[in-house]
């Protein structure tokens, strides 16, 4: 049955006749669809429900973590299944969510290099802030804010999307360190080239020592002839006055 179907599709289509969608298939794509439509709407919604009215003065994480309600803390530790009392005070939740956030934000952004790529290009160094409200936004564009979001990557301040300073600067050094090129190795040549020179300033000033030294030498010998002769003079002056 399966064969005669594709069989009949085949001719459909070499025949130019509209083909009609298969009625398990279609139901399937449009299951999909329809699934993946209701996963952004979850997306946005959520973002919503993390939403913050202003940012910090202090550009910090633990700083933005604190502009959160306790019940917006409370998706944090439920969605990550964190090691947190929802009993605690406000204050001790925002320390210990802000300690496991400093380690979470790398190993998230290390495993996903699409994610990284989006927060360096679209977030970060971006010109302006983005808008999570925005209708053109793409469905993997949604999602990657999400993430950003309940790792504390990025905050969602009425509508746009912040990020801490010190995260910011953090992101930024990194991407500067990583578009710097190596420096080629250098050449061996040169350093033979100096050592030879040295070799041969050496040889040459060890050349200059002997040379001055033989002359030296020489000289005390000349010195030493004249000395003696000027003794012998005076001994044969001495005994033809005896």
């Amino acid at each position: 049955m399966h064969i005669v179907f594709h069989f009949f599709n085949y001719q459909l289509k070499t025949t130019q006749i509209p083909v009609i969608m298969h009625p398990v298939y279609g139901t399937l794509c449009k299951s999909a669809k329809k699934e993946k439509l209701n996963m952004n709407k979850q997306h946005l919604e959520t973002a919503k429900q993390l939403e913050i009215k202003k940012a910090p003065e202090e550009q910090s994480t633990e700083a933005a973590n604190n502009q959160y309600t306790k019940k917006q803390l409370t998706h944090f530790i439920e969605h990550h299944d964190l090691d947190i009392a929802k009993s605690w005070k406000k204050a001790e939740i925002v320390e210990a969510l802000t300690e496991w956030m400093e380690t979470a934000q790398k190993d998230v952004l290390d495993s996903n290099s699409d994610l990284q790529s989006f927060y360096s290009e679209s977030v970060v160094n971006a010109d302006e802030s983005l808008n999570i409200y925005d209708d053109n936004l793409s469905d993997d564009s949604l999602e990657n804010i999400l993430k950003l979001v309940e790792h504390g990557l990025a905050y969602n301040v009425d509508g746009q999307l912040w990020v801490p300073a010190e995260i910011s600067a953090e992101v930024s050094a990194e991407d500067n360190e990583s578009s710097v090129q190596v420096d080629e190795p250098k050449k061996e040549a040169p350093k033979k080239q100096t050592t030879s020179n040295s070799q041969s300033k050496t040889t040459s000033h060890s050349a200059s020592s002997s040379f001055e030294k033989a002359e030296s030498i020489e000289d005390q010998k000349k010195a030493r002839l004249e000395y003696l002769k000027k003794q012998a003079k005076r001994k044969k002056k001495g005994k033809k006055r005896k």
